[in-house]
């Protein structure tokens, strides 16, 4: 904010965006919208950090610069946060649970994955704070919900909204002409998301092939213990991308989402120096954020050349964090 200019301009934002099929209806429909997804960008070898990256240091910066630029209290932003670590599908790897959402952090795939869901609740802080609506979209059977980071972030916004500030939505992609009968589950600080869900799935509907045979999105094998495997096919990868009468009704919903979203805190009477706010900041519990290294975004922009720093802050911001 101190080096470039923020307008407040934007209206929807679609985070993993894929194809964009959300974004291309928001536009039809006249929104400002703006796709974020690491397939946006391909990064030369040259570069360190991928900007469509929320892993890396420019990604994670650029969302967050992006979401400044949002409509305040007008606005709303969509997390389909990749799945492919949190799902049932992946629990032989990642030994996830409910009551081990953490999963064995040793491989890669896992801290990689718990850092993007832990940098991904700093982007719906902050879309709450801005008074804007967000979704969270999983397939059913991912354990992001019981997630410590997720947890604490439900509790903070109940603790401002209310019990009811977060709604819980089901609903079978088949509905909205998806290739498989999928289901899904999504997360929304309004309860206009209650409306995805058109009840059950009779089962004529989960014959949706040509040939009139249920799509399989997962192949079974045994390993060489003779225990019973799954692995995603070609089938799964389709399934991800979101059919186009999901994408608009999600679009549709837009204006009730903004209107009846919850979870914003209220500003006092008297707002105080950012300065004073900033030094009278609490300290941020370290096993509430044990994968999201601030520190690495932190010194990417400290180390900005082009970095403008107020004169009356430059005692107060470190040249590191830690």
């Amino acid at each position: 904010m101190w080096t470039f200019p923020i307008q407040a301009s934007l209206d929807y934002f679609e985070f993993f965006a894929g194809v964009g099929n959300i974004t291309t209806q928001a536009r039809a429909c006249g929104y400002k919208a703006l796709r974020f997804d690491i397939l946006d960008n391909n990064k030369p070898h040259d570069r360190k950090s991928n900007f469509m990256d929320l892993n890396s240091s420019s990604g994670f910066a650029l969302a967050v610069t992006c979401l400044l630029r949002a409509r305040v209290r007008d606005f709303s932003a969509h997390f389909a946060i990749k799945c492919s670590s949190l799902c049932t599908t992946n629990q032989g790897t990642s030994k996830r649970s409910p009551a081990s959402s953490t999963g064995f952090t040793d491989y890669p795939s896992v801290s990689t994955s718990n850092k993007l869901l832990e940098r991904v609740c700093c982007l719906i802080y902050l879309t709450t704070a801005l008074g804007g609506a967000w979704t969270v979209e999983q397939p059913d059977g991912s354990v992001l919900e019981f997630y410590p980071t997720w947890r604490t972030l439900m509790m903070n916004i109940f603790a401002i909204g209310g019990q009811l500030a977060v709604s819980k939505v089901k609903w079978y992609m088949q509905h909205y002409s998806g290739p498989t009968p999928k289901r899904h589950y999504g997360f929304a600080n309004t309860p206009a998301i209650l409306k995805l869900n058109r009840g059950r799935l009779l089962r004529n509907q989960q014959k949706v092939n040509s040939q009139h045979t249920k799509i399989k999105t997962a192949d079974v094998y045994y390993d060489k213990k003779g225990v019973k495997r799954w692995k995603g096919n070609t089938n799964l990868r389709k399934s991800e991308i979101y059919p186009m009468p999901f994408a608009r009704c999600l679009v549709d919903l837009l204006p009730e989402m903004k209107s009846t979203c919850v979870g914003t805190p209220l500003l006092p009477a008297e707002v105080p120096e950012a300065v004073k706010s900033f030094s009278s900041w609490p300290e941020v519990p370290r096993d509430e954020w044990q994968f999201v290294d601030f520190g690495e975004t932190f010194q990417y922009l400290r180390g900005n050349r082009n970095l403008k720093i107020p004169s009356h802050w430059r005692g107060i911001i470190p040249d590191r964090l830690g």
